[in-house]
């Protein structure tokens, strides 16, 4: 029989203690919910299914939050994935304060539903008006010459405020892949059954943010001459080297010397992202094209070590004019690999030899960046053997 006893004005206390079992203590307001929840415990001890319920009873989601935040975004080895990760969560923390004030016990796959279905109303920060990055209306005092014309060095009004955009389903989806990993980090510590952010609980959005977009030869010849207009040298061989290699432009920006062995014919990628577990990095090795080596054999050793002595912002903003230049604005530095990873498996490689060249470690994701050409397809097609006709009588 479990303890019950009034500690107080509508507090009792009610103990369960069984034999194999941890006490189970639990203060409520009146004495009926002490009753009914020892004899829930006790059916519960019976059957073999009770769990500890208590630290997820004590724990609010916004403390969950913080240890996880502690515990294992803090601990990432990419700075972009902690600066990410940290960012989407202090969000969350600071707009969702209902949701956060919910102990993590009494979650339901109900408040995830709501908070989804808000949040693809809601318009992006950069997009709505007084947001972070957002133009802002301002007063300019234009100095005049003496025969009362503008100055030719004048300041120019600034462009138009941008239209405010709704988050995007793919946004949305990270965010709530986010808040399941959060949950499942103190699953057992919480004493939790299930998660209430699963999939087959809460739906995610619908997203389709696969891209097929490939580049005859002469489109990409185009955007390579484009790239040798850039100011900077290191433009036209990393654009290249990508198309080469398949590499991703934060690989190829942290390649240093040390890691490439021209005799060899080979690269070390080192810190690259792991789809399947976002907290680990590893290094992949991969090979080098007779074209890729001429690039290396060409390139000026820098003084730092690195192939590439060139920042991330400012890559971006040459690779943005050279596309323009091209007439190919569509396209994006992502897209090389999307390309590589294709050409490769039109060129008749292994999905096995393909992922060792890439670094990617599931099929799944090498699938989304294989985009094949119908004319591949249709020269596949003609190739087989074709089927024999019963001779006309």
């Amino acid at each position: 029989m479990a303890t019950i006893r009034e500690k107080g004005p509508h507090q009792w206390h009610a103990q369960v203690r069984r034999k194999g079992w941890p006490i189970a203590t639990a203060t409520l307001r009146t004495k009926k919910d002490a009753e009914a929840w020892s004899r829930d415990v006790e059916s519960q001890m019976d059957r073999g299914v009770y769990v500890d319920r208590s630290a997820g009873e004590r724990t609010t989601f916004k403390q969950a939050i913080e240890r996880y935040l502690r515990e294992v975004t803090d601990n990432r080895p990419g700075e972009a994935s902690r600066l990410a990760e940290r960012a989407r969560l202090e969000r969350f923390m600071r707009d969702e304060l209902s949701l956060c004030a919910y102990a993590v016990a009494n979650l339901q796959p109900e408040h995830f539903e709501d908070y989804r279905d808000r949040r693809l109303t809601q318009t992006a920060s950069r997009g709505a008006p007084g947001g972070r990055g957002q133009y802002k209306a301002e007063a300019r005092h234009v100095k005049l010459r003496k025969d009362g014309k503008p100055r030719a060095n004048a300041a120019k009004p600034k462009p138009a405020p941008k239209p405010a955009t709704l988050i995007a389903p793919g946004t949305v989806k990270r965010e709530m892949t986010l808040l399941k990993r959060v949950i499942d980090h103190g699953k057992r510590r919480y004493g939790l059954m299930i998660n209430p952010v699963n999939t087959e609980d809460v739906k995610r959005p619908v997203v389709n943010d696969e891209r097929d977009v490939r580049l005859s030869h002469e489109e990409i010849e185009k955007l390579l001459a484009a790239c040798r207009q850039a100011r900077t040298p290191w433009i036209a061989p990393l654009v290249e080297m990508a198309f080469e290699t398949g590499a991703r432009r934060g690989s190829l920006l942290r390649l240093r010397w040390v890691d490439v062995d021209l005799p060899g014919r080979g690269a070390l990628l080192r810190g690259v992202k792991n789809s399947r577990n976002p907290g680990e990095q590893i290094d992949v090795q991969i090979g080098l094209s007779p074209r890729a080596i001429e690039i290396l054999t060409a390139l000026p050793r820098s003084i730092n070590g690195t192939v590439f002595p060139i920042s991330k912002n400012a890559l971006k903003g040459a690779f943005d004019r050279a596309r323009r230049r091209a007439g190919l604005s569509h396209f994006r530095f992502h897209d090389t690999r999307h390309e590589r990873a294709s050409s490769l498996i039109e060129a008749g490689w292994s999905d096995s030899a393909v992922m060792s060249q890439t670094g990617h470690r599931d099929p799944k994701s090498l699938k989304r960046y294989v985009n094949l050409r119908k004319s591949h397809l249709a020269d596949a097609l003609a190739a087989l053997p074709k089927r024999a006709r019963e001779a006309k009588s």
